[in-house]
């Protein structure tokens, strides 16, 4: 079996309105290229630091907007399996 990470930020976003690329990437102190680089597939990895700053500014900007929402990883990413026999 294979696993693959799937970054899924951009769809999190897609989803909602309160949270937009600009503000995680301002709220995040993160370079906004980084942002839409995970969104837009081109990133090859992510740090535990990155991640957690995303974290925490797409969880500030909830709490900003009275939103009760607790974002967790797998609203940035996911882990997706293939069988790679029936490959």
């Amino acid at each position: 079996m294979k696993a693959t990470v799937k970054i899924t930020l951009n769809e999190t976003i897609e989803q909602t309105e309160e949270l937009t690329r600009n503000k995680i990437a301002v709220e995040g102190k993160i370079r906004p290229a980084t942002i839409s680089e995970l969104c837009n597939g081109k990133s090859k990895s992510i740090s535990f630091d990155t991640l957690t700053r995303i974290l925490d500014a797409m969880n500030g900007i909830n709490h900003q907007n009275g939103g009760k929402k607790r974002y967790r990883i797998e609203d940035v990413l996911t882990i997706e399996y293939v069988d790679s026999q029936a490959e």
